[in-house]
């Protein structure tokens, strides 16, 4: 049985989760819309012109929020790395068979 502590922590990753897909999903619904609209009134028609505006607005807003949210959750949620990969490969630092120094300034 998980102390008090864990079900906390258990709950706010769940809300942060559930948060983080709802908006994720609500900004995807109006990028896509935008591309739909553009695609069959035109870019420059009366109605989608007076609109897009808005619709971009709408989507960077959302935008915002699901960073700040990344920022409000706990360290270990992972909810907003679902498209980073978690593995990195760093190459080993070259060997110099010369002194280590530094070149900068040598005077004058």
């Amino acid at each position: 049985m998980g102390s008090a502590r864990e079900v906390k922590d258990t709950m706010v990753k769940t809300f942060c989760d559930d948060v983080y897909t709802e908006l994720a999903g609500m900004r995807k619904k109006i990028l896509t819309m935008c591309d739909e609209f553009a695609a069959n009134y035109g870019e420059e028609t009366q109605p989608y012109d007076t609109f897009k505006r808005h619709l971009a607005e709408l989507a960077d807003q959302i935008e915002w929020k699901l960073q700040i949210l990344s920022h409000a959750c706990p360290y270990d949620w992972k909810g907003s790395m679902e498209k980073v990969e978690s593995i990195v490969s760093v190459r080993e630092p070259e060997k110099t068979s010369g002194p280590d120094f530094s070149g900068g300034y040598v005077g004058g």
